[in-house]
């Protein structure tokens, strides 16, 4: 076993924890939280998007998507259309309603990134994006291979 991976494994999980409780935070007048936010925001930055592109892109799991998709329509923030070709296929829709919360959620992720990243050289940030990224990619080709695996893919 690899020494460093407790400080690591550490390190990622109180910056996940850390970054929810800041996103809750600032998004609770909003009905939303650090769960739907992600999608929220994907949906105002691609209108029509499909839950299709939206798996593929955020790398989560349909019934994780579903049930955040379910909450922001239930709430008024999203609306699902049927697609004029493909009825089969729904678009999604950020409503007039929930431009305001993406608003904020932009804010918060520039004031996140704003503390994170204080007193780091452009340069360090960059690296450790990098790196994090590469090791987004090493784990997801991991789980997504043995998911394939498990369902005969």
């Amino acid at each position: 076993m690899n020494e460093n991976f407790p400080s690591l494994g550490r390190c990622i999980s109180i910056l996940d924890r850390l970054m929810k409780m800041y996103y809750d935070h600032g998004l609770s007048e909003f009905e939303i939280g650090w769960g739907q936010q992600f999608y929220a925001e994907y949906i105002y930055d691609h209108p029509g998007a499909s839950a299709q592109e939206m798996v593929k892109c955020i790398r989560v799991d349909k019934a994780t998507l579903t049930k955040s998709i379910k909450k922001l329509v239930d709430i008024g923030y999203v609306e699902i259309v049927s697609d004029p070709k493909d009825k089969r296929v729904k678009r999604l829709y950020l409503t007039p309603k929930g431009i305001p919360a993406v608003k904020r959620i932009k804010e918060i992720h520039h004031d996140f990134y704003d503390t994170l990243c204080s007193g780091i050289s452009s340069g360090d940030i960059a690296l450790s994006e990098r790196t994090l990224e590469q090791m987004m990619e090493n784990i997801n080709r991991k789980i997504w291979h043995r998911m394939e695996e498990h369902h005969g893919a």
